[in-house]
């Protein structure tokens, strides 16, 4: 077998696994999943891409093709909740989102890190400073 029909094996087999893989996980290789080819194959709902090095699913069933690109149909995209690993702080951040005690955050704002320094924290670091710690 010669080395480039081992390193096509090997990545079929990377990306079975990503796809098993939960959306946290996933936002640390965002290089693993595909990029859009517009080849007009059909992406099946809640199958990732890599768009701009940031995770995108399919909200709906939709085909590789430029007009339902991010960009031109951004409603048939859903982001995912993390980037690196570490969850966004949305601006308003509901009881059932809130973050725990020491549980970082990337604020999409600023594009800085905060951990949390309040349990059940359902504020955003500007609307509430002392109740996150920027991370350097």
């Amino acid at each position: 077998m010669s080395v480039t029909e081992r390193a096509k094996i090997l990545r079929l087999i990377i990306e079975e696994a990503m796809e098993t893989r939960d959306d946290k996980t996933a936002s640390k290789a965002p290089e693993l999943y595909p990029k859009m080819s517009f080849s007009g194959k059909l992406i099946k709902a809640g199958t990732r891409i890599n768009h701009g090095g940031k995770i995108l699913k399919a909200a709906v069933d939709l085909w590789d093709r430029e007009e339902n690109s991010p960009e031109n149909a951004p409603n048939l995209w859903a982001k995912i909740d993390y980037i690196d690993g570490i969850r966004i702080i949305p601006e308003i951040i509901s009881a059932a989102e809130a973050f725990s005690l020491g549980e970082l955050g990337y604020f999409m704002e600023n594009e800085k890190i905060y951990k949390s320094l309040i349990e059940g924290n359902v504020y955003n670091p500007m609307v509430y400073p002392a109740g996150w710690e920027e991370q350097k």
